[in-house]
């Protein structure tokens, strides 16, 4: 993902509490990395299910 398209998602992406001083901690992951790999998948990454049946 380039750096104008995470721009584009992180803008829509809920703020998380903690930043927000609502509590909570830190999550233990980061955004643009899940984004990454959801994108990864819906590419292909778990075409060969498909192609088993």
């Amino acid at each position: 993902m380039t750096d104008a398209e995470w721009a584009e998602v992180r803008a829509v992406l809920p703020v998380p509490g903690w930043l927000e001083g609502r509590g909570g901690q830190p999550e233990g992951y980061c955004h643009r990395q899940m984004v990454d790999a959801v994108r990864y998948l819906v590419a292909g990454g778990i075409s060969w299910r498909i192609d088993a049946c």
